[in-house]
């Protein structure tokens, strides 16, 4: 091998878990393998039966990926893939994503550029462009108050060191032995900022996934929606945010939920209330003990 063929140092390692996806997963790799950048290493945490991605993964032998096993849980899944990663940043794609052929270039040039941050994140869209999820619409320094709105898991960047000294709180997210099956990547950035840590929001930096809408009967995405408002509810009360906070944002829904029912679209009404009694079941729910496990 040339000198100048040596492969360049890891900058960037991305931490995919996986449970029960061969294909969205090989559209993720198909998406690694022609980065205009190829300093960055792959770690899949798969939670799958034992060789369920093997063939897989060896379609790709031009990305450094380490395979990983985990037990389920996506928090406890992204904390081995933590404790195994060596770039000085960390991303967390999930299965089901897949990346524009510039962004592991657009993130490091991005911390380049702004060599006082932590972490940066964008926005999820999908193949026409649209928010996956409700987003900031123009740069902003990730707050408390805009946190919200200024950032997913799959645009989450994140300096490794921060992020190993954090870990996900394996209380919180899909799989996690609790009521709780989401919003562990908010708490994980919460406590980032409050150890002082700088974010940014970067509206550009685009990550594209699959609509969340998937033609999935409503009662099953009624059950998704108060998974992701039990998530919401629970980091209100956690850290403490003003009652007139969360008051807004049921108050909101429901004028909402209440459009939906007089212009008909009963599918809609029903998820916005499938939202507000999940957020007020996890806004009940106090404070509960999950510490982070390490």
């Amino acid at each position: 091998m040339m000198a100048n063929d040596a492969p360049q140092a890891v900058l960037l390692t991305l931490l995919v878990c996986t449970l029960g996806r061969v294909k969205p997963l090989e559209r993720l790799l198909r998406s690694l393998n022609v980065q205009t950048r190829k300093n960055f290493e792959v770690i899949i945490v798969d939670q799958n039966p034992e060789g369920f991605l093997d063939a897989t993964i060896q379609k790709f032998p031009a990305l450094r990926i380490k395979h990983l096993r985990s037990r389920p849980g996506l928090s406890r899944a992204r904390n081995v893939g933590l404790a195994a990663s060596s770039g000085r940043y960390v991303g967390f794609p999930d299965d089901d994503v897949w990346y524009r052929p510039t962004v592991v270039e657009e993130v490091l040039d991005t911390f380049r550029r702004n060599s006082k941050l932590n972490i940066i994140t964008g926005r999820s869209i999908d193949l026409e462009g649209h928010d996956v999820t409700v987003m900031l619409t123009e740069e902003a320094l990730i707050t408390r108050e805009n946190i919200f709105e200024a950032g997913n898991s799959n645009t989450i960047f994140i300096e490794r060191m921060l992020a190993q000294s954090l870990n996900f709180d394996e209380g919180l997210g899909l799989g996690a032995a609790s009521d709780f099956q989401s919003g562990e990547e908010t708490d994980f950035l919460l406590r980032a900022l409050g150890k002082g840590a700088a974010g940014w929001y970067f509206p550009e930096l685009t990550i594209y996934h699959d609509p969340i809408d998937d033609g999935a009967p409503i009662a099953e995405r009624a059950r998704r929606t108060t998974a992701y408002g039990r998530g919401f509810g629970y980091l209100i009360r956690k850290y403490r945010y003003p009652p007139p906070y969360i008051l807004g944002k049921i108050a909101k829904t429901s004028l909402r939920g209440a459009w939906c029912l007089a212009t008909g679209d009963f599918a809609g009404a029903r998820l916005r209330i499938a939202w507000a009694n999940g957020v007020l079941y996890g806004y009940s729910r106090g404070r509960p003990a999950f510490p982070v496990q390490k």
